[in-house]
């Protein structure tokens, strides 16, 4: 075989590599195919995602409000269960504080009472400020207008300087605790002045 033909032998081999090449390329990837995924599903799949981002949020964001909600209610509930508790010995106290005023006001009034008198108004001055410190409150409403809510009234009297409807004088102070009312202030009620009988007409 000449030179020229070994040449043309050689270029016939390449281009028959060249085409089988160019077969196979086509069959493994046909100008026809597309990819699954369009543009119109990945917008789609993206619109999922962030709906779901979305509801992940809010979720969280209620759940941290939930536990939020949970933790003040039980910090009420404790504090409501402190106070529970101390308007019943509170309440115990009240009797045991009305004879302590009652012991001093007799002490007061007999001589050589007054120096033990003044020893034990301390130790009520004392006791007083405890309790309130705890939210105990008076109701001593002399003058006030008479409230049925926390006044118990135990007369009507008339008064000459007090109107009517008005509380004339305090038989019982009251007290209240935290805004709960613990035992109403007992009180006489003015009816106003005492009315002067008419005199009669002079016959003539």
């Amino acid at each position: 075989m000449t030179k020229q033909e070994e040449t043309n032998s050689e270029m016939e081999n390449t281009s028959e590599e060249a085409a089988s090449n160019e077969e196979v390329s086509n069959e493994a990837y046909p100008e026809e195919a597309m990819p699954d995924t369009t543009v119109s599903d990945l917008l789609t799949k993206l619109e999922e995602t962030t709906a779901e981002v979305v509801a992940q949020k809010e979720r969280y964001l209620r759940t941290v409000a939930d536990l939020e909600n949970y933790r003040k209610r039980a910090l009420r509930d404790k504090e409501d269960a402190r106070r529970q508790a101390n308007c019943g010995l509170v309440e115990d106290l009240l009797p045991v504080l009305d004879n302590f005023k009652l012991g001093l006001k007799s002490a007061s009034e007999h001589e050589g009472g007054s120096v033990f008198a003044e020893g034990f108004r301390m130790i009520l001055s004392q006791m007083e400020g405890a309790l309130k410190q705890n939210g105990l409150e008076e109701i001593n409403p002399e003058g006030a207008l008479f409230d049925p809510n926390f006044h118990e009234s135990v007369a009507h009297m008339p008064h000459e300087s007090i109107i009517d409807g008005h509380v004339s004088e305090v038989h019982r102070i009251g007290y209240k605790l935290h805004e709960r009312l613990l035992r109403p202030a007992a009180v006489i009620v003015s009816s106003g002045p005492s009315k002067e009988p008419e005199e009669g007409t002079p016959e003539e």
